[in-house]
């Protein structure tokens, strides 16, 4: 017949029991009173069937059996221990999330519209990685993250939220600099800035415009959006940039948009994370929130 499984109180009076060899001292680290230890000693005793100590006239000595016993629990006693730190912890980190995000996307997009998100849901802390990576593996290492391009991704949920639509910007003082701006046909005078994820945006430009540019049309090619914009501001060139990036910049009149012009694209900003994890609530929280702002700062389609 199967010995019977004992309580985890006892398994741990026994244990401090078995430290003390004195039932009086193991009451006081137990915050139990003697007669309480000695009971749930011999409930331990009857529970696996053998006497665990020997009492004496000088106090109590582990019998051989004890001993076996003390060596088998104490490591079970000591991964319970860990069990529970763990899950502890795991409770104190659960609404936690950790998020990687393309440094232009965080400057341009998510900064003017987080605080709102942290307003709302001040007991959610958000660690955010703005640096510049690969995007494999980022489920490794993150909860979740913004990527750029075209959905879907393999065992991924793949939620648009901005960077579709691109436009011609210029910083005013460039545009009234002789002999002007005038019209479409003047866009090859300019240096021509772009992104170099979408490397043809200005060949498309003057192919839905109608113009054919020469050999000194000068196109330059950047890895950041953020850089392509600072080039606008300084009135270095035209810049092809996402509308949403830009918006702050059009509504103070430090960049205009040049023509009533703009280029969508099926590539844009997603958050993506894995789908098994889709009914996670502290990502289903946030990712509740990004989808009422998708789409900000662009024109619907």
């Amino acid at each position: 017949m199967p010995a019977q499984i004992p309580s985890t109180q006892a398994l741990r009076v026994f244990e401090v029991v078995a430290r003390y060899l004195n039932c009086t001292h193991a009451a006081q680290e137990l915050f139990l009173t003697p007669s309480a230890v000695s009971k749930q000693l011999q409930s331990l005793e009857d529970a696996v069937g053998v006497a665990l100590f020997t009492r004496g006239q000088h106090g109590l000595n582990l019998t051989s059996s004890g001993q076996l016993y003390l060596d088998c629990i104490r490591p079970v006693m000591a991964k319970l221990a860990e069990a529970g730190e763990r899950v502890a912890e795991h409770q104190l980190h659960a609404q936690e999330l950790y998020l990687r995000v393309p440094p232009a996307f965080a400057d341009r997009w998510l900064l003017p519209r987080f605080s709102a998100y942290v307003d709302a849901n001040p007991d959610q802390p958000i660690h955010i990685d703005a640096s510049a990576m690969r995007d494999e593996n980022l489920l490794l290492t993150y909860d979740l993250y913004v990527r750029f391009g075209k959905s879907p991704w393999p065992g991924c949920v793949a939620d648009y939220l901005c960077g579709r639509q691109l436009i011609i910007i210029a910083s005013p003082a460039l545009l009234s600099r002789p002999p002007g701006f005038h019209g479409p046909a003047d866009l090859p005078r300019f240096a021509l800035y772009e992104h170099s994820w979408l490397p043809h945006g200005w060949a498309k430009a003057f192919e839905d415009l109608g113009i054919r540019p020469d050999r000194s049309t000068k196109v330059v090619q950047w890895d950041f959006y953020s850089v392509i914009i600072r080039a606008a501001c300084v009135a270095q060139g035209l810049c092809l940039v996402p509308k949403c990036f830009v918006t702050e910049e059009l509504a103070k009149g430090d960049l205009v948009q040049v023509l009533d012009y703009s280029q969508r694209y099926d590539a844009g900003y997603h958050l993506v994370f894995a789908e098994e994890r889709k009914s996670d609530p502290s990502i289903a929280r946030f990712r509740n929130w990004l989808l009422t702002v998708q789409g900000d700062g662009e024109d619907g389609a």
